[in-house]
């Protein structure tokens, strides 16, 4: 994974912007419990298998994922990641998972 870094507030305010998208996309594919990716700054969002996605990262960043992606099954949570191919930068975290966005 890159070595920049994204700020919290940063992180959070994009996904702030975005959750209404983020939930609805991982809802139609919550059966698979899939990793969430929001690539800037193309806005475009990806539902990707928690092993294709884990496979295709660092040893570092696996196991940070790994510990990540087990509480978030556990919690009823989905992991998100915003990857910004400009500044290079990769930041994750989980949200609670909400069942239907699309009324909001």
């Amino acid at each position: 994974m890159p070595r920049n870094t994204m700020s919290n507030e940063d992180f959070f305010n994009i996904t702030d912007n975005h959750m209404k998208h983020l939930q609805n996309f991982y809802n139609v594919f919550a059966e698979k419990k899939p990793v969430i990716e929001l690539s800037l700054p193309s806005q475009k969002i990806y539902a990707y298998p928690y092993s294709d996605y884990l496979n295709a990262l660092n040893p570092r960043s696996q196991k940070i994922l790994k510990d990540q992606y087990s509480k978030a099954v556990k919690n009823n949570e989905m992991v998100v990641f915003v990857v910004d191919k400009e500044k290079e930068t990769v930041k994750s975290s989980t949200f609670p998972i909400l069942l239907d966005q699309s009324q909001k």
